[in-house]
């Protein structure tokens, strides 16, 4: 009895060294973590809408979504105080889970820009849905009518899917689509071209 109480105090005072060094740690770190996903957020805004200064969150935006979407958030791009478009970030599933996904959509009523951010689809086949050609086919697609998913040779509002990689890249078209839905109530309310 003696030998475990010996063993155990020592043991039970390394753990809880250990445990307030990674508590003391995690505190000091938190804040620069949180500063670089803001950061990180706001670079992908600017890509996919580079037209735009400064990024506004819009409220009320859920009340345009479809039924059983996949954003997660949505914002006015703004330059020169007024509305250049907007965009919009999802997480829609791929075949190895959820998917960062940014989408910009232009007051025109086409697509700037689409990007893929953090996922953990199958390396060399499911990520090629955030590289060229796949990502680029989406830049100057209207929103006013359905972004299609294909197997063969796309054309006019299509997009051709990655051999191999369908869910990923159906994945990436439901976020564009539901982005679409909610950009096209956006711009009916603001007058802009849907």
């Amino acid at each position: 009895m003696r030998d475990i109480v010996k063993t155990t105090i020592p043991l039970l005072a390394l753990c809880l060294a250990v445990g307030l060094c990674l508590s003391y740690v995690n505190a000091l770190t938190k804040g620069p973590i949180e500063k670089r996903k803001i950061e990180d957020a706001e670079k992908k805004k600017k890509e996919v809408l580079p037209e735009a200064q400064t990024f506004e969150e819009i409220a009320d935006w859920k009340t345009a979504a479809p039924e059983g979407h996949v954003l997660t958030g949505a914002y006015r791009g703004m330059r020169d105080g007024k509305t250049v478009g907007y965009v919009f970030s999802a997480a829609p599933k791929g075949y190895a889970g959820a998917m960062t996904v940014t989408i910009g959509i232009k007051r025109d009523g086409t697509v700037g820009a689409v990007s893929l951010g953090d996922n953990k689809e199958t390396p060399g086949l499911g990520t090629k849905a955030g590289e060229a050609p796949f990502i680029t086919q989406f830049a100057g697609k209207t929103i006013a009518t359905p972004i299609e998913l294909v197997k063969m040779t796309a054309s006019g509002n299509q997009v051709q899917a990655i051999a191999g990689a369908t869910i990923s890249s159906r994945a990436m078209v439901v976020a564009v689509q539901h982005a679409a839905a909610v950009a096209r109530e956006l711009l009916k309310r603001e007058g802009g071209k849907p």
